[in-house]
């Protein structure tokens, strides 16, 4: 199996490891409560360092994914400890997970010129263009947020219509065209009210409480990739999060 991970890749092999024990979970060949196997057949399976293993271990578990018992090993979460504030998964992924068809309105893609805020905290010289993506998100085709995406690029690569009316998840399409594994991100919550505006394209009343999401999302070489708001309905969107007491 150690073919698994492939040394000549540009993913890091903590992130190849750690896909792979994911896509374990998720397929449920490793279900809830199981044990994972040991560092040390991990580490003669797929031929990676200890320090690699606990790479991919620490990120699963920030995730939800892992947890560990002192002394017993690391283990599979439960389902319901997979999903919420912890885990960065793209709008589609995350309607998937809650049994909702997630899709999309196009509202413009371009070129342009960030504010010195945006391009500050994607940390790229001011000036410096990005793609902006305006889009209404749907779920079961009712809209549930505004999403407005400034992504940074290098030079000869774009985003198109086409790319979205296709992939639908901008995170797939930073993934399989530009090898952008989004991978962190920093996340802000907040509560606002409606405009006439998007009152009009969320099908809701002006002054309508919504829930302002502004994110900064990060690669596999934690350079960031994505500055992103979304304006969710209130009455459709929640997050849930789990919380742990810190040991003294």
């Amino acid at each position: 199996m150690s073919s698994l991970i492939d040394p000549d890749s540009s993913t890091p092999k903590y992130m190849q490891l750690a896909n792979f024990i994911k896509q374990q979970i998720d397929s449920e060949v490793w279900l809830p409560r199981q044990m994972i196997p040991s560092e040390r057949q991990l580490e003669s399976q797929y031929s990676v360092s200890r320090p690699t293993i606990r790479q991919a271990i620490d990120y699963l578990e920030r995730l939800g994914y892992l947890y560990r018992e002192h002394g017993r090993g690391t283990f599979v979460s439960p389902r319901k400890l997979q999903k919420g504030m912890q885990e960065l998964t793209s709008f589609s992924e995350d309607l998937q997970q809650r049994g909702l068809q997630p899709g999309q309105i196009i509202r413009s893609i371009a070129w342009v010129t960030p504010s010195e805020n945006i391009a500050r905290r994607l940390e790229i010289p001011a000036g410096t263009q990005v793609m902006q993506i305006d889009r209404i998100r749907l779920g079961d085709e009712s809209p549930i947020g505004l999403q407005t995406s400034f992504v940074a690029l290098a030079p000869g690569e774009e985003i198109t219509q086409a790319d979205l009316e296709k992939s639908g998840s901008l995170y797939r399409i930073l993934e399989d065209k530009f090898n952008q594994i989004p991978t962190e991100a920093d996340e802000t919550l907040e509560t606002t009210l409606a405009t006439v505006e998007e009152a009009v394209l969320l099908h809701i009343k002006p002054d309508a409480p919504l829930l302002l999401n502004e994110r900064l999302t990060y690669n596999q070489y934690r350079r960031p990739i994505e500055f992103v708001k979304i304006l969710y309905r209130w009455d459709r969107y929640r997050y849930v999060t789990r919380l742990a007491r810190k040991s003294s």
